[in-house]
């Protein structure tokens, strides 16, 4: 079952919006620009909840690379990566540019059947810790419980400083959970 990798983007200095156009589509299209990509408008949503349920549905459909931005305090817009998309230039153009870096991708983990619970030892600490385990890599537990917003706000803050992460969807709410490079599964303690 797809993932999402998608990237949050929490200030206006991580992309820089503009127009594009993309070849099966003959008018311009609202989108942003980082790392050099553009990502075109998808939809906007009032609340962090349907917002991350319509990124796991995305990946389930489609696979395709998404961004996530925050407007205000509870709105949020999804982009879609347009891989074959050029700037538009139109009459008006601001001579501002903004620093156009993108953060780390976020995880998308809207069904436990997506990832393994599990055990893992990492070199800097003493005991096992909690993690979910994707792909051959293992994600520690950070924070548990969290609702949806909490999530996006916790992730945003890891990615953006370059650590990948990701948020797993859990009977108890969604928990952000780092990369844990150097992680071995381990069998938890006997207590």
């Amino acid at each position: 079952m797809p993932v999402a990798a998608c990237k949050l983007l929490t200030y206006k200095g991580q992309y820089s919006t503009c127009h594009i156009k993309v070849p099966d589509i003959d008018t311009k299209l609202a989108a942003i620009r980082i790392d050099g990509q553009y990502y075109s408008l998808f939809r906007q949503f009032d609340d962090a909840e349907t917002a991350v349920s319509a990124l796991n549905k995305l990946a389930q459909n489609t696979g395709d690379e998404l961004a996530l931005t925050q407007k205000a305090h509870d709105r949020y817009v999804i982009w879609v990566l347009e891989v074959d998309a050029q700037a538009f230039k139109g009459p008006r153009q601001k001579g501002l540019g903004w620093p156009t870096y993108g953060p780390s991708k976020c995880l998308m983990l809207g069904e436990a059947k997506q990832y393994h619970q599990c055990y893992v030892q990492v070199p800097d600490l003493m005991e096992p810790v909690v993690a979910v385990h994707y792909e051959d890599r293992f994600y520690s537990v950070y924070q548990p419980g969290l609702d949806a917003a909490a999530a996006l706000e916790l992730a945003a803050q890891f990615t953006w400083r370059g650590n990948e992460s990701a948020i797993a969807a859990t009977p108890k709410g969604y928990a952000v959970c780092l990369w844990e490079p150097e992680a071995a599964m381990q069998q938890p303690a006997p207590v």
